[in-house]
């Protein structure tokens, strides 16, 4: 044999031996409830002790600019797993299923189809018409927060984090060694606890969490003037609206406001150790330097600031989320970088597929972020479409660019437009401002070419689902 070949045919069995060199990468997504992204310490909390997010954010890639599409858990749930915005797939609490055809396209359908083990653990939250999502899976366990501590057969009381975190473990040791898995964790916590008022308890934490944060004062929101909730509209500072009763709730005296936020920072620390374990055991069966993980949360969350609380609207508050993208295969050079372009959790499923080596669906409405991951040079987005519609409250559509928000409550004859750059806190106004009047036709132009691009879901007659205009 010559030596040029006999070299050939040696490099070829070594790459055969590597098992990165063919295998697709195993894909874990965990997802988090009403976490916006400043209450992580990779954003720059400097309270909350997330060490293992962290250390995933300095070896991965953080998303600075990341947002949800629609702020409410069962809506965004279905924009990640469908790859489509609320107003095509047509889901929230109460409406019509997403449709049936959108199943196949899912990004768990799409993998699994690929030869990918599927996995579930945890809130659900969303629903799928026809045959569902649910019986798809060839592991599926949910898990509820109603109550967040759980009794276990031995008596003993386990956090729902927890069993999350183990049911993952659990689905990740029936993997065949020759398969690749997708396993999505979403997690009810932080979410609070709405049946139980009582400080401390609206935010049940895990015990792997219990003494933290007692020793300090937490600051205060940042947008806890009085100001801010005077520029609010009228029809949010309506005391019948859940954005206000929820405010007493959780926020409305300094002492429930340290009580509560306390509990809300265990909440998440909670989630971050618990994710520690499931790391561990990837190590522990050799899975670790071929399974990327991925961190983000539904929604955001508006915890005091404006005088509010829950989520729901156009502000950066509800809107922004946390997204951590860890690779192990990525170069040194790709690691620990900051990415500031504009994504939408729209982008996730695409992202999901892409990674598994599969041609993105044409249905998908989102943008596969893997070019931005891999640092490659692309013309990116300069916008996005937001939006929340539901039957009961806060019906509004909108664009946020880089520098420019503009936002239309249809039902309540009310816009937004804010200068980002001028007032990232959102507190004037600009849409009657004469001097914006340009601004607020180039947004207005966007957002009706988003509503021609996005098809809307038909809706029964009978649901009382009010309709954009």
């Amino acid at each position: 044999m010559e030596p040029r070949l006999k070299q050939t045919l040696a490099t070829f069995c070594l790459l055969l031996a590597t098992p990165l060199a063919f295998a697709k990468p195993n894909i874990i997504f965990l997802l988090a409830d009403d976490q916006r992204s400043d209450a992580l310490g990779s954003y720059g909390n400097e309270l909350i002790q997330t060490p293992t997010l962290d250390k995933l954010a300095e070896n991965g890639v953080r998303f600075e600019n990341s947002f949800c599409e629609v702020p409410i858990c069962a809506a965004s749930r279905s924009t990640l797993f469908s790859g489509l915005t609320q107003r095509t797939h047509g889901y929230n609490f109460g409406q019509p299923k997403v449709p049936q055809e959108y199943i196949a396209t899912s990004y768990p359908m799409m993998l699994k189809n690929a030869g990918y083990r599927i996995g579930f653990a945890g809130k659900y939250g969303m629903s799928f018409a026809g045959p569902g999502l649910k019986d798809q899976f060839d592991f599926f366990e949910e898990i509820g927060r109603n109550p967040y501590l759980k009794q276990m057969p031995d008596g003993s009381l386990r956090h729902e984090t927890d069993l999350c975190i183990d049911a993952g473990i659990s689905f990740i040791d029936t993997i065949p060694e020759d398969r690749p898995f997708c396993l999505s964790i979403s997690f009810n916590a932080s979410h609070a606890e709405d049946r139980d008022h009582r400080p401390g308890y609206h935010f049940q934490w895990p015990d792997s969490a219990d003494g933290l944060y007692d020793d300090i004062e937490i600051h205060a929101p940042k947008l806890s003037d009085d100001k801010y909730f005077n520029a609010l509209p009228k029809f949010f500072q309506d005391e019948t609206g859940l954005s206000y009763k929820r405010y007493f709730w959780r926020w409305d005296t300094p002492e429930k406001y340290q009580t509560n936020i306390r509990a809300y920072y265990r909440m998440i620390t909670g989630i971050d150790n618990a994710i520690a374990r499931l790391l561990e055991t990837l190590k522990a069966k050799g899975l670790d330097q071929n399974t990327i993980i991925v961190y983000s949360a539904d929604n955001g969350f508006m915890m005091g600031d404006r005088k509010t609380a829950g989520k729901w609207n156009h502000y950066e508050q509800s809107l922004s989320v946390p997204l951590i993208i860890y690779d192990p295969r990525l170069p040194e050079n790709r690691r620990g970088r900051v990415i500031t372009e504009l994504v939408s959790n729209v982008d996730i499923a695409p992202t999901f597929v892409e990674m598994a080596g599969l041609e993105v669906p044409s249905a998908y409405q989102g943008l596969s972020l893997l070019p931005l991951i891999e640092g490659k040079s692309v013309t990116w987005r300069e916008d996005f479409f937001c939006e929340h519609l539901f039957r009961l409250y806060n019906n509004w559509h909108g664009v946020r660019s880089e520098r420019y928000k503009f936002a239309v409550y249809y039902d309540d004859d009310y816009e937004a437009l804010f200068d980002l750059k001028k007032d990232p806190n959102e507190l004037n106004n600009l849409a009657q401002n004469p001097e914006y009047a340009n601004i607020r036709r180039q947004m207005i132009k966007r957002l009706e070419e988003y509503k021609t691009a996005y098809p809307q879901a038909e809706v029964p007659p009978t649901q009382t689902k009010p309709r954009p205009r």
